[in-house]
């Protein structure tokens, strides 16, 4: 009988050794198939029409089947020689560095590159890091392998590279583009690109919390028993996926509309180093946002007509994403120098108050607790005073259009509940937004005017037509005020919006004489600008 070096030296003969194995492997995966769905003949001839179009090659029917004969007689050597069912449950362990590796079944992390972007030298000093990957359907067990650049002190791991003493973090493309489609940061856990899809799809098509996304994902684990014996909790996974989720998003929105080739993110995922980032950053992410979408229809083979999307700007405020806030109400804008100074409001969410302590007043955040609070300075004191001077000025101003006609916004409404009003939104009527606000304290006409020019300041290129649902007062707003000390006459405020009128919806129930003529979106005046 021949032993199994003869039967594969007799099936390398035939029709040769790379197409050998890729027959072999055809077959085995093939014969899942019961005769009734894939009889002999038609397999042979599949794998016949296979082999020839991958290596281009002209092996008969007779070839593809005495090789297949052989092999179904042999299937037990073929299977044990070329490892094609057991390979992945095969188990082979790695020392290095007190981390023990399999290095069959574990992913391997490498740094994204082996030299340094800064000096161009070679990597060196490589660290190892047990890691967990999370993924949609299953954890899995991966070894982080960082390099260090001795010369810079940077560090290099599979999607960034960083400094401790500076304490900066930054991305590229090359960083980016894993051919692992995974996105590792630091510490311990790592998360592919298919599980933030996952919730990205989730969150466009239904509201999809972050913990209940976490649920979601610790239950599945456990129903398919692919958790690698960690045990994940809800709160702690949420947070984590969160943060990552976060920056993964941030870096993606920053390739996508800048024209930066490097994203900053922080070193760590602290909380601190997280919210500050956040604020240093914000007003740039806003500033490609709103520069972007304000011109989208120079976008080549755009859906929306290019003609009509960006003929006027509509503006509406939403609740329904209220949020808590701090109660302290002296907080004023003063970035905006037309405007001189704002009230805003504080809008940073109240402490939670500790169990084994009295002193945290859970209706304020952490820089407002009465305890701490400190005088104000001269200068902030007197802003403070010069805006809420202006809001009463505009309050007083306006009382006689809320006796005249019964939509109404005033900036000094108070909070209820200590929640904020929601955000100012702003679009085009294709649907597009370009630009928000969160709204701390009421919808007023002068946090109207703050967001607008908010927008302008950051490269919205403004139409010169707005519709609003309280159209009527934001107009008599400016004309009031546009070229005193509230609303300064610059090249920004004359950018602002000309054609201003009430959508056809609230515009029946307005009774102001004006909100029946020129306010109406079909006046002569406005000149089509609103039809479409």
């Amino acid at each position: 009988m021949p032993n199994g070096e003869d039967i594969l030296e007799a099936l390398r003969c035939s029709i040769g050794l790379v197409s050998l194995i890729y027959v072999c492997r055809l077959y085995i995966k093939l014969s899942n198939f019961p005769p009734t769905i894939l009889p002999s003949t038609a397999r042979t001839q599949l794998i016949k029409q296979a082999v020839n179009d991958r290596y281009d090659s002209s092996h008969t029917t007779e070839d593809i089947m005495m090789v297949t004969n052989m092999i179904e007689i042999n299937k037990d050597m073929i299977n044990r020689v070329l490892l094609l069912s057991d390979f992945n449950q095969n188990i082979i362990k790695l020392d290095i560095n007190h981390i023990t590796m399999d290095v069959l079944n574990d992913l391997i992390l490498f740094p994204f590159t082996n030299i340094c972007i800064n000096c161009t030298k070679s990597l060196t000093s490589y660290r190892y890091k047990l890691i967990h990957v999370i993924d949609c359907f299953k954890i899995i067990r991966a070894i982080a392998v960082t390099a260090e650049c001795k010369t810079c002190s940077l560090i290099y791991n599979h999607s960034s590279w960083y400094s401790l003493k500076n304490r900066w973090r930054k991305i590229n493309k090359s960083s980016l583009n894993s051919a692992l489609k995974i996105f590792y940061l630091c510490d311990s856990f790592a998360f592919t690109y298919s599980v933030f899809f996952d919730y990205t799809c989730q969150l466009l098509h239904d509201q999809c919390p972050f913990q209940a996304f976490s649920r979601i994902l610790i239950d599945r684990y456990n129903y398919e028993r692919q958790n690698s014996n960690i045990n994940l909790q809800p709160i702690p996974l949420a947070k984590l996926f969160q943060s990552h989720w976060l920056l993964y998003q941030i870096v993606c929105f920053e390739f996508m509309l800048g024209r930066t080739q490097i994203v900053n993110l922080p070193v760590s995922l602290n909380r601190n180093e997280l919210n500050y980032h956040f604020e240093c950053y914000s007003g740039w992410w806003y500033h490609l946002f709103t520069t972007f979408w304000s011109t989208h229809k120079s976008i080549p083979n755009i859906k929306c007509c290019p003609s009509d999307c960006s003929r006027c700007i509509i503006v509406d405020g939403h609740q329904k994403c209220r949020r808590l806030v701090c109660s302290f109400k002296n907080i004023v804008d003063t970035s905006i120098e037309e405007m001189t100074a704002i009230e805003i409001g504080c809008p940073y969410t109240p402490c939670r108050r500790i169990q084994s302590s009295n002193s945290v007043d859970a209706i304020y955040c952490r820089y407002h607790q009465p305890s701490i609070l400190l005088s104000p300075s001269l200068n902030l004191q007197k802003a403070d005073d010069m805006a809420a001077e202006f809001s009463k000025w505009d309050r007083d101003f306006l009382s006689e259009h809320k006796i005249q006609c019964q939509n109404y916004r005033n900036d000094s409404e108070e909070i209820k509940k200590n929640k904020s009003y929601g955000i100012l939104a702003s679009y085009h009527p294709c649907g597009v937004a370009v630009g928000f606000t969160e709204a701390i304290k009421a919808e007023g006409m002068r946090s109207v005017t703050r967001h607008l020019l908010s927008m302008i300041i950051n490269g919205c290129l403004m139409p010169d037509a707005l519709m609003y649902d309280c159209a009527c007062a934001l107009k008599l707003h400016w004309n009031k005020w546009l070229g005193s000390e509230m609303l300064k006459t610059s090249t920004r405020t004359q950018q602002l919006p000309t054609h201003l009128a009430l959508d056809n919806f609230h515009q029946k129930t307005h009774s102001r004489s004006i909100c029946q003529t020129i306010m109406k979106s079909d006046h002569p005046s406005h000149e089509g600008r609103f039809v479409g």
